[in-house]
C-alpha cells in the first residue's frame, strides 16, 4: 500500500495555477481598470502593486494541490534556496547595475548631459517615496509576486512535459497575457502605443534570459527576482522613458536571444527530467530539475 509521502502527485497542477495567477491579479486590476475607463486615474492605488501577487498564489495553489503539505514544502525549499554558484549572485545583482552604467552612458552620448541622479529609480506609482524604499517594493511585489510563479513554479512544471527552450517560451507567452488588463490603464504601456510590439518581443527575450539563470541557479528563483527588481526600479522610474527604457531593453534583447540558442541547444534537458518526474513523483520535482541541469553549461 502506498503512503501519503509516497503518493504519486495529482495532476492538473498547470490548470490550477492558471486559474489562481489569474484570477487573483486580474479580480484587483478590474476595479483600477475600470476607474481608469470612468473617471481616468489621478495617480495609481496601491492594489496595482497587490495584483503581483497572482502568480505567487497560484504557485502555492498548484505545489499543494499536487504534493500537499510535502510538495508545498519541497518548491518552497528550492524556490528560494541560496545554495547556488556565486556566479548567479553576480548576475542577480551585476546586470542590473550594469544596465544602468550603459543606459546612463548613452543618455549622455544622445543628449550630451547626464539624466537628473535626484530622479533616478522614482516613480509617481510611488510618489514620495526614496529610490530604496521604491526598491524594495519592486522586490516584494512584482519581483517576488511573479517569479515565485513564472520561473519558480511554471517553469519547472513545464519542463516536466517539454524542453526548457519550449518551456520559456510558452512562459513568456503566459506572462503576456497575464498584463492584459494593464494595457489599458497602466500609462506604462497605454503610451507605447504600437511599441507595444517591441514589449513583448522584449519580454519574450527576458523570459529566455531569466529561464537560463533559474536553470543554472538549480531552480533558486533569488538571482532571477533580484533581477526582475533591479530591472523594473530601471525602467520604471518616469525619467527612464525613452533612451534609458529603451537601451535597457535592447540589451535584454541581445541576451534573451543568446540564451535561447543556448537552451534550443540543451533542449534534449527537459525530455530527460519529465521521465523522472513520472517514475518518482512530484515531491522530488525540483530534485529532478536539479539534476537535468546539472548537463546546462554553466556559462555561455
Amino acid at each position: 500500500m502506498t503512503s501519503p509521502s509516497n503518493a504519486p502527485a495529482r495532476g492538473g497542477g498547470i490548470a490550477v495555477f492558471l486559474t489562481v495567477a489569474f484570477a487573483v491579479t486580474w479580480a484587483v486590476w478590474t476595479p483600477i481598470l475600470i476607474q481608469a475607463q470612468t473617471d481616468g486615474l489621478e495617480r495609481m492605488p496601491w492594489t496595482f502593486f497587490l495584483a503581483s501577487i497572482g502568480p505567487l498564489c497560484g504557485a502555492v495553489a498548484a505545489a499543494a494541490w499536487e504534493g500537499g503539505r510535502r510538495g508545498l514544502v519541497e518548491w518552497a525549499r528550492t524556490t528560494f534556496s541560496v545554495r547556488f554558484r556565486w556566479v548567479w549572485w553576480a548576475a542577480g545583482i551585476g546586470m542590473p547595475l550594469a544596465y544602468f552604467v550603459i543606459a546612463w552612458l548613452a543618455v549622455f552620448f544622445v543628449t550630451g548631459g547626464w539624466p537628473d541622479a535626484a530622479g533616478f529609480g522614482l516613480t509617481e506609482k510611488l510618489p514620495g517615496l526614496a529610490w530604496p524604499v521604491v526598491a524594495a517594493v519592486w522586490v516584494l511585489t512584482f519581483g517576488l509576486g511573479e517569479e515565485a510563479g513564472w520561473r519558480g513554479w511554471l517553469l519547472p512544471a513545464l519542463t516536466r512535459r517539454v524542453s526548457a527552450f519550449w518551456a520559456a517560451l510558452i512562459v513568456a507567452a503566459v506572462w503576456i497575457v497575464w498584463h492584459a488588463p494593464a494595457f489599458f490603464f497602466n500609462p506604462t504601456y497605454t503610451a507605447m502605443g504600437a511599441g507595444i510590439v517591441g514589449w513583448m518581443l522584449a519580454l519574450v527575450c527576458g523570459s529566455y534570459l531569466l529561464a537560463w539563470m533559474t536553470l543554472g541557479a538549480r531552480g533558486s528563483i533569488v538571482p532571477v527576482l533580484l533581477w526582475h527588481a533591479g530591472f523594473d526600479l530601471l525602467t520604471a522610474a518616469d525619467q527612464s522613458a525613452g533612451i534609458i527604457a529603451s537601451t535597457i531593453s535592447a540589451i535584454v534583447m541581445v541576451q534573451g536571444v543568446l540564451c535561447a540558442w543556448l537552451l534550443w541547444r540543451r533542449r534534449h534537458t527537459g525530455r530527460r527530467f519529465v521521465a523522472t518526474v513520472a517514475e518518482r513523483g512530484s515531491s522530488v520535482e525540483h530534485r529532478s530539475l536539479r539534476d537535468a541541469i546539472d548537463d546546462i553549461p554553466r556559462t555561455p
